[in-house]
């Protein structure tokens, strides 16, 4: 009879676990997010383009990059789902000393289980 118990306890925590356990699509990505200094990006298309979607700066908020750079310039670019929470693609950075943005390196994205938020190179992002 314990060995029944066990057996049913053991299933029913193997199929609750599965039942919890969140899958993730390309298009999970889609949406707006804000980072702690008030910078906000909007990402679009991850699921529908094939060189992968770029992250248009909204709103630049306190970190060093430029009012003219909202709603013209991206933070992410070829943004490609990689699999399970993860996506890959081009980080860009704002040279505050010429005015310009310049490729800088990739970037890992790593979606929360919840899907609300999202480190990218260890900055985390909000849904909004």
């Amino acid at each position: 009879m314990k060995t029944i118990k066990f057996l049913i306890l053991f299933v029913g925590i193997l199929v609750s676990s599965t039942i919890s356990a969140q899958s993730f699509k390309a298009s999970d990505l889609d949406g707006r997010w804000k980072r702690s200094d008030g910078m906000i990006i909007d990402i679009k298309g991850t699921s529908t383009f094939v060189e992968g979607s770029d992250a248009l700066v909204i709103n630049v908020g306190n970190s060093g990059w430029p009012q003219s750079a909202r709603m013209v310039a991206f933070k992410f670019r070829n943004l490609k789902h990689e699999g399970g929470n993860q996506w890959k693609g081009i980080n860009y950075l704002h040279m505050p000393q010429g005015n310009y943005r310049k490729e800088d390196g990739k970037v890992n994205i790593v979606m929360a289980d919840d899907k609300l938020s999202f480190n990218a190179n260890g900055t985390t992002y909000t849904k909004q």
